[in-house]
């Protein structure tokens, strides 16, 4: 095991008190007016399971279409460098796995992130990337339970498109 995987396990191992824990940073909705679309970007690192649909691909078709569903436009890459702030939703996965081959438990951290352009107040004309809405996630699962990722995942998406939508009543 290397060292990142080591100090993961030790991580999740402390939050295995629970089934799971998030957090959400308290940023004001506010920086969700005015946005019309966002692009998706989902980094999966953590153990492929194509029978619960745990691929790069599929959890990043997973929080499309979540959102989609929620009424927020997925933009193309095109339609993304003419977006004002440039906004995209970042949902960056990490996984291992310890235990037995006969009775595995899963360790996954993920945080979704809203990361637009935003410039400082010292100095408004310097613009930079900024995280304006947050949700980090730790869980413990079994084989049985992986399905619960995606659902937590799709959630979390579901969360943040209601903070879109409250945002530009």
């Amino acid at each position: 095991m290397n060292k990142n995987t080591v100090v993961m396990v030790l991580i999740l191992l402390i939050a295995s008190a629970v089934p799971s824990f998030g957090q959400l940073r308290a940023h004001s909705n506010e920086s969700l007016k005015g946005v019309k679309g966002i692009r998706v970007i989902v980094n999966y690192r953590g153990p492929v399971e194509d029978s619960h649909e745990l691929t790069q691909k599929k959890l990043q078709d997973a929080v499309e279409l979540q959102l989609k569903a929620d009424d927020v436009k997925v933009l193309t890459g095109k339609e993304w460098r003419h977006e004002p702030g440039k906004p995209y939703f970042y949902v960056n996965i990490v996984g291992t796995q310890a235990g037995s081959e006969k009775t595995p438990t899963f360790f996954y951290s993920f945080s979704a992130d809203l990361i637009q352009q935003v410039s400082l107040r010292r100095k408004p004309s310097l613009k930079t990337e900024g995280s304006t809405w947050n949700q980090d996630y730790a869980l413990v699962l079994s084989k049985h339970d992986l399905r619960d990722l995606t659902l937590k995942i799709n959630g979390v998406a579901h969360d943040f498109a209601q903070s879109v939508h409250e945002a530009n009543k």
